[in-house]
This record gives structure tokens, sequence and C-alpha cells, in this order.
């Protein structure tokens, strides 16, 4: 499926799936966990299990697929000493779900991430000259392989985001962006996040209506709350939409992070993620998927649970 009918699906009212999480759920398969890019290079590992990874979300009624480049930004390959493999890393996990595309036989888009991740040793989301040249040359990358969309997660940092957005863009390729948010202890959204606090990386805390409303101008295809509690996410969508008109997305995680592996406790009950996420259907978005801890079985719920339009 190309990301013209995926368009079109959105035009005419249709409720769109994403996958769930891809790196979490690979590693639920038993991939082991790299110590500085968690499932960076996971598909050049196992390749056979994070194919099946996508045709399992496939299976389960995604419309869209995103290949395992969350971790592959090229300042994290470089410090796994990978430099030379940085073109090979990214485009062989675009290969892969494209690769699932084609043994399922199913009209299915194919996503790439693009995510502000810094390699694990790292006080610091990546910012500067160095880490935008990165940036662009992943996103040129994904497309060449064969990516139909780039989906910039996890942007929560100005600067940083401000990069990788631009980058996205200059690929040619549709482009939706991905805010993660938190309640602070005034109970007002923000752009700390529990990945934040649990990698005890630095960068500035500002209300997530201030981060939105700068990033937004840059320009997206789509706009969404990914990777963020799911008690969070209404009330960022709720914000988003007071910036944004344009299509909306939600997906959100459970579980938590300690670096590197993702600890599947307290995960939330298929029938509990289906009542959000038609939560978030009733605020708007058209597109609904899952992060971190949502697998396949929570995906096939809401595909059979859903309703078919908005």
């Amino acid at each position: 499926m190309s990301y013209r009918i995926i368009k079109d699906k959105i035009d005419n009212g249709e409720v769109i799936l994403l996958d769930g999480g891809t790196g979490s759920e690979i590693e639920r398969q038993g991939v082991k966990m790299n110590d500085l890019a968690w499932c960076g290079i996971a598909h050049m590992e196992q390749p056979e299990v994070v194919r099946q990874v996508h045709e399992s979300y496939i299976q389960a009624g995604a419309n869209i697929i995103i290949a395992n480049t969350y971790g592959t930004s090229p300042h994290v390959i470089k410090r796994l000493g990978l430099e030379d493999k940085t073109a090979e890393i990214n485009q062989a996990a675009v290969h892969l779900a494209l690769q699932a595309r084609d043994n399922t036989n199913k009209e299915v888009c194919v996503a790439a991430s693009m995510s502000s991740m810094p390699a694990f040793d790292s006080p610091r989301i990546p910012t500067g000259d160095s880490f935008r040249e990165g940036y662009f040359q992943q996103a040129e990358l994904l497309a060449e392989a064969g990516a139909e969309l780039i989906i910039t997660e996890m942007m929560m940092d100005i600067d940083n985001a401000s990069m990788v957005t631009a980058a996205a863009n200059a690929a040619g390729i549709p482009v939706w962006t991905g805010f993660s948010v938190s309640m602070d202890d005034n109970d007002e959204l923000t752009n700390y996040t529990g990945l934040q606090r649990s990698q005890h990386l630095e960068f500035e805390c500002m209300p997530f209506k201030s981060m939105a409303a700068r990033i937004l101008p840059l320009g997206c295809d789509a706009a969404g709350v990914m990777h963020s509690r799911v008690n969070h996410t209404g009330p960022a969508l709720a914000e988003l939409t007071e910036l944004w008109d344009g299509p909306t997305f939600a997906y959100a995680e459970s579980g938590y992070f300690v670096p590197p592996n993702w600890k599947f406790e307290n995960i939330i009950s298929t029938k509990d993620y289906f009542e959000f996420a038609r939560q978030w259907i009733n605020q708007g978005a058209q597109i609904i998927g899952g992060c971190c801890g949502i697998g396949p079985e929570h995906i096939r719920a809401l595909k059979e649970n859903l309703p078919r339009r908005v």
C-alpha cells in the first residue's frame, strides 16, 4: 500500500491502524537489547525475528508498520563503532519491513522512524551541526530504501525536533510528527517524559503546547501524541488540536523503561487500551496504534472493535 492510499483513507474519514511497539515486541520475542542502542541493531542480529514481528502486526490488522529505525540514527551507530555500516543498518531495517509486507500479501504502508534517542551513555538529547548532518543522511537513506513515510518519534526537545523535522521533510516523502509528553506535579502537560527520567537526560522542560507551537510550523502531514502514558495522551491531544487542524494520531506506551530493557510490568489490557483508543477517536484522532509495551494482541483488539470511520 502506498502512502497515497493512506492519504485517500484519511480524506475519506476512515480510521487508520498503526502497528504497536516495534522495539519492545522484538525484545518480548527474546532478542537481546543492545546496551547503547536498545533495539537499534536487532534486525542485523536476528532479522527473521524482526520480520516476524512486522508480519504479526500486519496479520493483526495494521495498515502501517514502522521499520526498526528508532535507534539507528548515525550518532548512535557511530557510538557502537559501526559508522561504516550506517547505510546498511538503516536500509536493512526498511527492507525487512517491505519483505514482511510482501510475505503477507496485504496492502500495508511501510514507514520509518526517526527519533530523538541518543546512545544510552549520553546525558543529552542530540543537538548541533554534526547531529544535523547525520539526521539528513538518515532521512535520505530511509527514503532510498523504500520507506513511504517518515514518523518523527519522541519529539520532546526544541533543538533536536527542529533538526529531525527539517531532515525528514528534505527526504521528499510524507512526514508525521510525534510528540511525547507527561504531566508535571501541577498536572500541567510538559515535554518532560518518563524516558528522560530513566535515562537521566538533560534538556529544557517546557509546556507541551509551547513545544508543539514551535515545531508544527516546520511542516508535517499529520501530528500526534506517542510514547506517552495512556492517561496523558487524551489531554495532550486536546492541546494539540488547539494548534493543529490536520490529521492527528495517537499511540501510547505501557510498562516502563530501565535501559537497555523495556519492563513488561503492569501492561494495560487489550480491553482497557481499546477504551482509551475510542476516547482518542472521539477527540478527533484518526490514526491509532501503540508504542512500547503494546503488542499485536492490542492492535487486533482495535481492529475488531474500533469504528471503521471517525
